[in-house]
């Protein structure tokens, strides 16, 4: 789970992929300190946003490999759940970990921008139920290794 962890907090653009209708996919910058929850700033009236607000379901990826060194890859492939939070402990959290990535947005995108009801925009958080992790590194060629349950 650890080095899964680093891998995660490690990457800044995560595709995600709702469930919901038509075949979608989107990019996000994104931010986490676990895999348990993976954060995003973003819109509920953008096309993902309207997808999962109907069907909270997505799937999402991400990947890396040596610029020069075509077979050391790293990536994951995930399903779970994400809602537009509420939560005050889960924006300032979202915000925190945003910001400290992303340190061009810190004076827009604020705790309070994201509590406002003023725009359609804020913290959305993704809960995985799954992450497949493939490390050439650390499990072989093409190996990977199933993270379940969290």
């Amino acid at each position: 789970m650890k080095e899964l962890q680093a891998f995660l907090k490690s990457q800044k653009i995560l595709q995600i992929a709702p469930a919901a209708g038509d075949p979608w996919i989107a990019n996000v910058l994104m931010a986490c300190n676990t895999p348990h929850k993976i954060y995003f700033v973003g819109s509920k009236d953008t096309l993902y946003g309207k997808k999962l607000l109907e069907d909270s379901s997505l799937a999402f990826a991400t990947a890396w490999h040596e610029e020069n060194n075509h077979c050391n890859r790293k990536g994951i492939q995930g399903v779970g759940k994400a809602h537009f939070t509420t939560d005050h402990v889960e924006i300032e959290e979202g915000i925190r970990l945003h910001n400290k990535r992303y340190t061009e947005f810190a004076k827009r995108i604020t705790p309070d921008w994201a509590k406002s009801d003023e725009h359609a925009s804020g913290v959305w958080v993704i809960a995985p139920s799954y992450i497949k992790f493939w490390n050439d590194e650390l499990y072989g060629d093409n190996g990977s290794k199933e993270f379940k349950d969290f």
